[in-house]
């Protein structure tokens, strides 16, 4: 069986050898320890190595990549997971395709006949728009945040400069109101998918928000197979949002 030092799998894979150390520290990767002290990999820490690197791609943190590859079902998680990944990297290159050409006979059209009527020129920019659902709803919980974030600091500033600490208070509550009317609208605008028997399905509310998550997944019992595990979120369709 081959065996690879930090330094050779770093080369490997492509990654720095203080990369490959932090990942050992974090418990991502398990090498061998030979009689001399010193670490070697095989082959299945490069398949291992090749995979974190890829969740992490996909905007995943670490704790939960270790959390998913040390889950009993981690396997189904994974191939969901990758699979909505293949999709929305299809749906990014599709968009991106159907804007080149668009662009492309704009382009040719403008240079025959002139300017086109504001309405084509409106239809064109809504075909072109051609954002993931998904990512929108996720914009607008961030945005939305910050926005609080901001009216926060305010009040509190306000109340340290004035000693009126019920404007500060007044403020949270408002703040917490936002917060919740933000949560709700975002379990609204999504749905997960059961790596078990792959059900796209809304969960309860109070399951939903009190369910272990990390980015893109959250741990939930399937209504179909009742399997309790990570499920991989999605946007609901315009008829169901």
């Amino acid at each position: 069986m081959s065996t690879y030092t930090t330094g050779e799998l770093a080369k490997h894979v492509g990654v720095s050898v203080r990369t490959i150390q932090y990942y050992d520290q974090r418990g991502l990767l398990t090498p061998m320890t030979t009689a001399g002290g010193r670490r070697e990999y095989t082959a299945q820490d490069i398949e291992r190595l090749q995979l974190i690197l890829v969740l992490k791609s996909m905007g995943l943190k670490l704790a939960a990549i270790k959390d998913i590859l040390n889950s009993p079902n981690a396997t189904d998680v994974l191939q969901l997971l990758l699979t909505e990944q293949v999709q929305r990297l299809r749906q990014d290159q599709a968009a991106t395709t159907t804007q080149l050409k668009t662009v492309i006979a704009v382009q040719k059209a403008l240079a025959v006949s002139g300017p086109f009527p504001l309405e084509s020129i409106h239809d064109m920019d809504q075909l072109m728009t051609n954002q993931q659902r998904l990512r929108q709803v996720h914009g607008k919980l961030i945005i939305g945040g910050l926005v609080m974030d901001a009216i926060e600091v305010a009040g509190l500033v306000y109340a340290w400069l004035t000693g009126n600490w019920w404007v500060f208070g007044g403020v949270m509550l408002f703040a917490c109101g936002v917060a919740g009317w933000l949560t709700y609208h975002y379990f609204q605008a999504v749905r997960y998918r059961c790596p078990n028997c792959h059900t796209v399905f809304q969960p309860r509310f109070k399951q939903a928000f009190w369910a272990g998550h990390h980015l893109r997944t959250r741990k939930l019992t399937c209504p179909a197979c009742g399997k309790t595990t990570y499920c991989v979120e999605v946007a609901a369709s315009r008829e169901q949002a």
